[in-house]
């Protein structure tokens, strides 16, 4: 089950099947009877140490950003954005991903969806139409100025394709309603917005699919832009939360590393 079968029969090479893993185990589940002599010796750690399932560094991270609640979006950004959706439901759609069923933990499943440019396109914007002499903090001081909307200038953020709502590979980004009164600060508003927009366009369609989330936890990149982050917040109507960490997946190896030895009775305690 949750292995692509079909998609083996299909290109004719069902017999890979058998070559996968047989058994599953979840993040956090000891393995076997801990460290070997030999790697221990290869490794200078003790004999028997235990040795604890890992996980896909998104999967991780969402434990190190406590995304083990339903209804708790944890969103990832940097060059592109992450959309992980806890839900309790296994329900599907087109335009998302999953939902995987006992991910991040056994109890839970996740909806995934994605933005391909939304960082990269800030970063575009700097170098390509600013010069590069201009720091991300000026920029944003320039455009906290500009009013909700660009004074009309708006954006399309599908710079390289569409992921979520509606998944377009061949999509394009855009800027509609420039005038000769716009200037470079609504440009650079204007795509703060588009990847908001983008975002709560991504929420809708995991909606859609059953998985409404009640806030957002959020790593990376727009962390340290507090215009960004207040954008975020105004254009999704969802609270925003940005945790003291700034390395989810390494917090969340901690986090299962912890429950394993037996310091924590559980992920949620931990």
């Amino acid at each position: 089950e949750g292995r692509p079968t079909s998609l083996y029969r299909k290109l004719g090479i069902p017999e890979l099947a058998d070559k996968l893993p047989q058994t599953c185990l979840s993040m956090g589940t000891s393995i076997g009877n801990g460290l070997t002599k030999e790697a221990a010796e290869f490794l200078n750690l003790p004999v028997r140490l235990p040795v604890l399932q890992g996980g896909p560094d998104a999967f991780v991270g969402m434990i190190g950003l406590g995304c083990v609640r339903d209804g708790t979006l944890c969103l990832i950004t940097g060059s592109s954005h992450l959309h992980c959706a806890v839900t309790s439901v296994a329900s599907r759609s087109d335009g998302i991903w999953g939902a995987y069923r006992g991910a991040p933990l056994p109890h839970l499943n996740f909806a995934e969806g994605g933005q391909s440019s939304t960082g990269s396109i800030l970063r575009w914007a700097k170098r390509e139409l600013f010069g590069g002499d201009s720091t991300y903090q000026d920029l944003d001081a320039e455009a906290s100025n500009i009013p909700p909307g660009s004074d009309g200038l708006v954006a399309l953020e599908t710079f390289q394709g569409s992921r979520t709502p509606v998944t377009d590979p061949s999509a394009r980004g855009a800027l509609l309603g420039l005038t000769l009164s716009h200037t470079r600060a609504h440009v650079w508003r204007a795509l703060l917005e588009a990847v908001c927009y983008g975002t709560r366009s991504c929420m809708e369609g995991l909606a859609r699919a059953g998985h409404v989330v009640d806030e957002i936890v959020l790593s990376g990149g727009v962390a340290r832009s507090p215009l960004w982050l207040q954008l975020h917040a105004d254009i999704t109507n969802k609270t925003v939360v940005v945790c003291e960490t700034t390395d989810a997946p390494l917090l969340g190896c901690a986090v299962l590393a912890a429950v394993g030895a037996g310091v924590h009775p559980s992920v949620e305690d931990a």
